[in-house]
């Protein structure tokens, strides 16, 4: 395939199945958007994380969790609790292992 027409070809075809596929995913709900957009207050809070007041109460006086304050009462946001928590992924073991594997890797390439 080393005939430029085919490569622009092939490379046609994917794009027209990429977009095809983004043709047929599902909308978004409005709902949904609007959710990411609507306040949460700490007992909503305590039940998407499974914490107790007391633990978010903290977590906010050591700005450890994302919050919004305004005239004296707290608020969340949904999505931004849930990239909090995300933030907190642990890796596997498999991943550390490849990690070092690829700094050894460029260590080695440097040295050489």
């Amino acid at each position: 395939m080393n005939n430029p027409f085919e490569i622009i070809e092939s490379r046609l075809g994917n794009i027209e199945n990429l977009i095809l596929d983004i043709k047929h995913l599902p909308k978004y709900n409005s709902s949904l958007l609007l959710e990411d957009k609507d306040p949460k207050n700490i007992d909503e809070i305590v039940e998407l994380t499974g914490y107790k007041k007391k633990t978010l109460y903290g977590y906010c006086q050591n700005n450890t969790i994302p919050h919004h304050k305004k005239n004296g009462r707290l608020f969340f946001f949904k999505a931004e609790i849930i990239d909090w928590i995300q933030s907190g992924k642990q890796k596997t073991i498999k991943e550390i292992e490849a990690e070092n594997d690829d700094f050894f890797a460029s260590k080695n390439k440097r040295s050489k």
